[in-house]
């Protein structure tokens, strides 16, 4: 975040080093198919979370109906930690868009809502006066259908960097998906994109033209 905010040039943490045993698996950005099957075993409300999983998780949970603005949403705060907080950076602080297509699913679910007032929540809990809560929607309504189809490892995070990884894969201006997410482009490019086994051949086999 210091680096984010430019008050450091880089992160000094990066030449720390991580022993073997604890570094993270390297399987975090879900393929396209994998998306696929994920939005097909989900229930309504949790699919509609996933397909606006380019945004952080308290992000999404935090909206009301007030907050969505025609094509987009204005993000102004986050649920962190159960609390209602301020957006996690300055940046951070944003309009988001929405496709065609997840418009008509936010129509859908307005629809079925109990109450859809400016003031009320997108996703309310049971008692309706409070969002839902992240760990309680991930543990009770996502892996009891993930888990079944061998996705229980592609949490929200998880998400997230599949959006990024996949809007640099189909060419989106990387300052747009940046903007998109709320965070900086060399955050995006560093932390959350990764490139597939596809693009890498494509990379080379341009190289390996060019040089023929």
């Amino acid at each position: 975040m210091v680096v984010e905010e430019g008050y450091l040039d880089r992160n000094p943490a990066e030449i720390l080093y991580i022993p073997r045993e604890a570094r993270r698996p390297s399987r975090n950005v879900m393929r396209k198919e994998e998306v696929k099957k994920l939005h097909e075993v989900l229930d309504t409300r949790q699919r509609l979370i996933a397909q606006i999983a380019g945004m952080r998780p308290g992000e999404i949970l935090a909206l009301t109906w007030g907050s969505l603005t025609g094509t987009s949403a204005e993000i102004t705060r986050r649920l962190y930690r159960g609390r209602l907080d301020t957006t996690k950076t300055q940046r951070s602080e944003r309009e988001a868009a929405f496709s065609d297509g997840l418009l008509e699913a936010i129509g859908e679910w307005r629809r079925k809502a109990v109450c859809s007032k400016p003031t009320a929540w997108v996703f309310p809990s049971e008692r309706l006066t409070t969002p839902v809560g992240k760990d309680n929607l991930w543990r009770r309504c996502f892996l009891p259908k993930l888990e079944p189809v061998g996705l229980e490892w592609a949490n929200f995070q998880v998400m997230r960097r599949t959006n990024s990884s996949l809007m640099k894969k189909y060419n989106v201006d990387p300052k747009v998906g940046a903007d998109q997410r709320g965070h900086g482009i060399g955050v995006s490019i560093d932390v959350y994109t990764q490139s597939d086994c596809e693009e890498k051949r494509a990379a080379v086999n341009t190289l390996e033209a060019a040089l023929a």
